[in-house]
């Protein structure tokens, strides 16, 4: 009896402690369906894990072998980190290649890579830093650039709704993969929806009539989330309609996930949770953010400030209920389990892929390849280009962005070394052609950012995380000063507020004279010139600039040493001078060298343009010109020799009329990614036959538009709704040769409209054509469009041949919003079909009623 009654005692014992009838770990198990995985290890988690998986950069749960899991790095145009990677053209310039096709095939890159560095990282759990891993990408943008003066313009695939979904589910597919069981990354579209303001973008509250949101605004998500199955998505910092995107339940509910079927899981854009009580001051406490936020739709923070005690308090203040909870965490999983994290690793083939292939030959390649698709020919005045190098023994090459690579914003750098236009015009023509370099020299005046250029090798920075630049320091290189973490993309190397940062190594002026030079601080700041005190302003503040004048010599090397302290709080500190002004009549010489290049060479090539300095993430343009000493230079320099041609570097609309009017040739390079030298000077030469089509208009003046916070699309904006005359309309693009487009034919049936059309190339060289299809509706006595892109084709075309082309338009896609019903339908009456080369180069037509 005493045995039996030992025995029962240890059977219960074995049975208590988990070691006997254990519960089946079925999340483990391959085999079991994915709800039934995922139900499971929900049940194993405390409310505590529950809420820590809500969270971007989410801890691992030991107890069940949960590795961490750090949300949030950036895809849009190659991986920014960690290390170095293939740095493609910048989002706006694949746009240009009008090619969703080789896009898809870019993306696949991009994600191939990203899967290959998290193999090297022992699967990810050698990445330590927040915002770095790589297997979620907060990519694509797919907002609407529907004012050129917005700074994320060049983050974007421009301003057509119907182009920018086409774009978006192809880099979507790329990143996600093809795997019938596994993703290969997860892809999140951004900003959703309506984010086009950077100046006030934490509390911006847009009046957008429901029409231009289903028909203008949301269709590139709806497309990305319907076709392309994102499996996540990003909200927007602003409101739309006096709600927050944060927590705004039409928007998360009705439209996302009612609407288009979503079961993905949402993620703030970073800190937005928080910007509802101090921005948007739409709630009073961190718990009712929280609260709103996920009872809305919600499932992930991005900020880990909202989802942490105050998610948690609000549970226990009875504000949420843990099954409001286990549906947001329900969703994350659902994501962890698709990219394969809780099976046997071997099953999954994308772990296969070696870290060899990041930045391999295969990939350069791509690279080169994308910058020559995206190059778009914006004037070519009596055949200038391309040039013919038997007729040329010299060459200038001047300009802001002649010697160095502009890559925009939310870049990585290149495994392989950059090549800049001034590179790949030097390697094109060898030692055939004289090439004379003169580096920019800027003689604005006004008061602008101190940039890379005159800080030539660039600056040390020591990052400390105390307020008094004690202790060891993180230390890296920057380009400038332009600290402003709240307004640029999430920073895993910067220590948390408070903190203090000091800039030192050697400023370069352009030129001789008094210089004003501003240091603009939230909270204190001092400033050295050769170990001399210049600012000495060491208090908590708020934003405040300090200047001092001092006198400089042009190419004079000085010691410059900035120092910094934030206390908490919107950190900001940055360096601008105001250069000295100079007569008109002496103003070539203030740039260097360009006039003596420019004078002795039979041709110049000038590389003008914009940086991060002037568009980016928290930072809109308030204007559209290039900036002035650039268009004094080009004016200049025109004089001096009119045989020019310029390349554009810049990742948005210029207004370059004057350019337009006078210069022989201009190429928009946009921001050409690592290969982007080669492809220009291959341009420019004539070894590649340019063929990239705007994905926006070219305006004259600001002033053909309606005030920037004015959402209204049919109030003149886009090529849609534009009544004026544009610089370069939407779908522009020119060629080395001709295109001639005949013998169209349109018939249909109950489901789509095909146009069968033939495009011969009748010039001198090969080359691409974008053949571009545009709709004009029936009168349904509401305003439509005037045209709206429908479909589009890159073809390419041997000279001498004929090529048949056939487009086809879905029905479904001739849509306009019922704003009385609440639903789209498709008008019957007569529609004008068109096919063009461009929105505005119309070259067939035909009635069609539906």
């Amino acid at each position: 009896m005493k045995h039996k009654t030992k025995s029962l005692f240890v059977v219960l014992a074995l049975v208590f402690s988990g070691t006997l009838f254990a519960q089946k770990e079925v999340y483990k198990d391959m085999d079991a369906p994915q709800h039934e995985r995922i139900m499971d290890l929900l049940s194993r988690l405390t409310i505590e894990e529950k809420i820590s998986l809500l969270r971007a950069t989410s801890p691992g749960i030991p107890r069940l072998e949960i590795e961490k899991y750090y949300h949030g790095n950036e895809a849009l145009h190659g991986i920014v980190r960690p290390g170095n990677f293939t740095v493609f053209p910048q989002a706006i310039g694949l746009a240009s290649m009008w090619n969703p096709d080789f896009l898809y095939e870019i993306s696949t890159v991009i994600s191939d890579e990203a899967r290959a560095r998290w193999n090297e990282l022992n699967r990810g759990k050698d990445q330590k830093r927040l915002f770095s891993d790589l297997l979620t990408f907060w990519s694509p943008t797919v907002n609407m650039a529907r004012d050129p003066r917005w700074g994320r313009t060049p983050e974007t695939y421009g301003e057509d709704p119907f182009l920018s979904g086409k774009l978006g589910v192809a880099f979507v597919k790329g990143l996600q993969g093809n795997d019938p069981r596994y993703l290969k990354v997860v892809s999140t579209p951004k900003h959703f929806a309506a984010n086009n303001e950077e100046h006030n973008r934490f509390e911006c509250n847009p009046q957008i009539s429901e029409r231009d949101l289903r028909e203008y605004y949301l269709p590139a998500f709806e497309r990305c989330i319907i076709d392309g199955k994102a499996q996540s998505i990003m909200t927007a910092y602003n409101a739309i309609n006096d709600v927050p995107c944060t927590l705004n339940t039409w928007l998360l509910k009705k439209v996302l996930r009612t609407d288009w079927g979503f079961n993905g899981y949402v993620v703030s854009d970073c800190g937005a949770p928080s910007l509802l009580v101090t921005h948007h001051k739409y709630v009073k406490t961190s718990e009712a953010a929280a609260t709103l936020a996920l009872k809305a739709g919600l499932d992930l923070e991005c900020g880990d400030n909202v989802y942490i005690e105050p998610l948690m308090n609000a549970y226990k203040q009875y504000m949420v209920s843990e099954a409001e909870i286990d549906t947001a965490a329900y969703r994350i999983l659902r994501a962890r389990m698709m990219l394969g994290l809780f099976d046997d690793p071997a099953k999954n083939p994308y772990n296969a892929l070696s870290p060899s292939i990041v930045g391999c030959e295969k990939h350069k390649n791509m690279a080169l390849e994308a910058a020559r698709q995206s190059l778009v020919l914006l004037k070519n005045e009596n055949n200038f280009l391309p040039i013919n190098p038997k007729k040329i023994k010299s060459i200038a090459v001047v300009g802001i962005n002649a010697g160095n690579c502009e890559f925009g914003d939310y870049s990585g750098k290149p495994v392989n070394v950059p090549v800049s236009v001034l590179d790949g015009i030097r390697n094109r023509v060898g030692d055939d052609i004289k090439i004379v370099y003169a580096p920019w020299k800027s003689s604005s005046s006004g008061y602008e950012m101190i940039t890379k250029a005159n800080f030539p090798n660039g600056l040390k920075a020591e990052y400390y995380n105390n307020k008094h630049l004690q202790g060891t320091p993180q230390v890296r290189t920057d380009e400038n000063i332009n600290f402003e973490p709240a307004n640029q993309a999430p920073d895993p190397f910067l220590p948390e507020s408070p903190l203090s940062i000091r800039w030192s190594g050697d400023l370069v002026p352009s030129v001789s004279g008094k210089y004003t030079l501003a240091f603009a601080t939230d909270d204190g700041c001092r400033l050295y010139i050769d170990d001399k005190m210049v600012i000495d302003s060491w208090k908590n503040r708020g934003l405040t600039t300090d200047s001092v004048v001092v006198t400089l010599e042009k190419d004079k090397k000085y010691r410059l040493v900035a120092e910094y302290f934030d206390n908490a709080g919107e950190a900001s500190a940055k360096l601008y001078w105001r250069t000295p002004d100079f007569e008109k009549k002496a103003l070539l010489d203030l740039y260097g060298d360009a006039k003596k290049a420019i004078q002795e060479c039979d041709m110049t090539i000038a590389v003008m343009g914009i940086n991060k300095s002037i568009e980016r993430e928290g930072r809109d343009r308030d204007h559209i010109e290039l900036p002035k000493d650039q268009e004094l230079f080009i004016e200049e320099a025109y004089k001096l020799n009119p045989k020019m041609a310029v390349v554009l570097v810049a990742g948005s609309s210029l207004a370059v009329n004057w350019m337009d009017e006078h210069v022989p040739a201009i190429l928009n390079a946009w921001y050409p990614g690592e290969q982007g030298g080669t492809a220009v000077a291959e341009a420019l030469f004539g070894d590649y036959n340019p063929a990239g089509r705007l994905p926006l208009t070219y305006y004259r003046s600001l002033d053909d538009l309606p005030p920037f916070d004015d959402y209204a699309v049919q109030k003149n904006r886009t090529y849609m709704y534009f009544t004026g005359k544009p610089l370069y309309a939407f779908g522009y693009g020119l060629s080395y040769t001709k295109f001639d487009y005949r013998k169209l034919s349109v018939d249909q049936d109950a489901e789509n409209v095909r146009l069968s059309f033939t495009i011969k190339n009748s010039g001198k060289y090969n080359g691409d054509e974008v053949a571009q299809v545009y709709v004009q509706f029936p009168e349904i006595g509401v305003k439509v469009p005037i045209k709206q892109l429908k479909g589009f084709e890159r073809v390419h075309i041997a000279k001498g041949k004929t090529l048949p082309v056939t487009i086809t338009v879905p029905k479904k896609e001739l849509r306009i919003w019922n704003e009385r019903k609440g639903e789209f339908f498709t008008p019957s009456g007569n529609y004008v079909f068109m096919v063009g080369a461009s929105s505005e180069d119309i070259r067939l037509q035909q009635v069609v009623k539906l």
